[in-house]
């Protein structure tokens, strides 16, 4: 009993070596599909597509960032001028406190030899001090007056830099966008094209070459010129 069927396995073994031996061009055929791969990143930045595209932005933004540096310059001169005002509010709050010290030390002559002076001597001591608090009055309302166009340029400063921020925002917002738009654009082109070259040759699988782990280096695996060049001749032709 166990003899037959160890018999009735061999033979159904054998009938189904005969079988595949029988169908193996066909069979064989779709068991193992034509493949290929494309190195996507070398197709889109030698797309010729993709260069004039970057060459058109790069000029058009040029010359809205011309306008960007325009109002960095402004802002340059603007945070000069503040530097430049609190300096010289400086310099006259030295002026005030030496002539402070000065009125203070002829306070304390006139108190100390006012009884010993000559009334003409009294008299330019007490013409002296009214010089001194004169001037000293005078700095004063010049370092206040100052004081109000610092603070007038710093509103004006800190509304240029968030006037410059803004616009700078806003450009680099509208160039990723249309290197966004331009980027779909080519990557649909090289899809198109990768499926229209595969459709052809009969290719069942296209991967992009930076998915794969490993690949034989036979060339016929490679369709990345293939493809590059399909491009290129299309737009060309297109333009």
């Amino acid at each position: 009993m166990r003899g037959k069927e160890v018999g009735t396995l061999l033979l159904a073994v054998l009938g189904v070596a005969l079988l595949l031996e029988c169908t193996s061009g066909g069979a064989q055929a779709e068991l193992v599909p034509k493949m290929g791969y494309v190195d996507v990143q070398r197709v889109f930045e030698n797309y010729q597509k993709t260069k004039d595209v970057m060459t058109s932005l790069t000029v058009s933004f040029e010359e809205k960032w011309a306008a960007v540096g325009e109002k960095r310059k402004l802002l340059e001169e603007k945070r000069k001028a503040v530097g430049e005002k609190l300096s010289q509010i400086e310099e006259k709050g030295n002026q005030i406190e030496r002539k402070g010290k000065e009125l203070q030390e002829l306070d304390e002559e006139l108190k100390l030899q006012g009884p010993l002076l000559a009334p003409y001597a009294k008299e330019e001591k007490l013409a002296q001090i009214q010089l001194l608090s004169q001037d000293i009055q005078r700095l004063e309302k010049e370092r206040q007056n100052l004081d109000r166009e610092r603070r007038t340029q710093e509103i004006q400063l800190r509304a240029l830099e968030e006037e410059l921020r803004s616009l700078s925002d806003s450009l680099q917002a509208e160039k990723q966008k249309e290197e966004f738009r331009y980027s779909e654009e080519i990557s649909a082109d090289i899809r198109s094209t990768i499926k229209g070259i595969a459709e052809k040759g009969g290719y069942r699988l296209v991967f992009d070459k930076d998915a794969l782990l490993y690949a034989t280096p036979e060339v016929e695996f490679d369709l990345t010129e293939e493809v590059l060049s399909r491009l290129n001749q299309n737009y060309r032709s297109g333009q």
